[in-house]
């Protein structure tokens, strides 16, 4: 194995176990709400919309419907968000947070910015490079995907 090989292998695992730390980081809020990480960020894409469908928290998460489905019905099970059908397409269900969720969610949100403001602290620009990298990062990995996948 040659050094590019391992420090790629060393890249993948670093980002493999940071995804981990993030997910018990956020855990450590999210579990007095009985959340799961994917359940909170459905839960924060609603809040940023107002009201939105699946359809479009499915593209902003680049997940699957089937992927996401069960995570809506549950968070409907926990009275968390509700659905109605669209106003302006019958066809399709808007979600929206419930009133109680909104109280919970401003909480989460208060904690989750603790955790931010000590993660990041006065090191903004470091933080902002980072993200940077990651996009960067993330959107060469989608290119390589689609290579790859228009190859087969």
């Amino acid at each position: 194995m040659n050094k590019k090989d391992i420090f790629y292998d060393e890249l993948c695992l670093s980002i493999y176990t940071m995804n981990r730390y993030f997910h018990q980081l956020y855990q450590i809020v999210l579990g007095e709400y009985e959340l799961t990480y994917l359940q909170y960020m459905v839960l924060l894409n609603i809040k940023q919309q107002g009201k939105c469908t699946l359809v479009v928290i499915c593209r902003n998460l680049d997940l699957d419907t089937n992927t996401l489905t069960p995570v809506v019905k549950k968070l409907m099970t926990k009275k968390w968000i509700k659905r109605e059908k669209s106003v302006s397409d019958g066809r399709s269900f808007e979600l929206f947070l419930t009133s109680n969720a909104e109280q919970r969610f401003e909480l989460i949100q208060i904690e989750i910015a603790k955790i931010q403001a000590k993660l990041i602290g006065n090191d903004q620009q470091q933080f902002t490079k980072i993200l940077g990298q990651a996009h960067t990062l993330n959107n060469r990995v989608l290119e390589l995907i689609d290579e790859l996948a228009n190859k087969k």
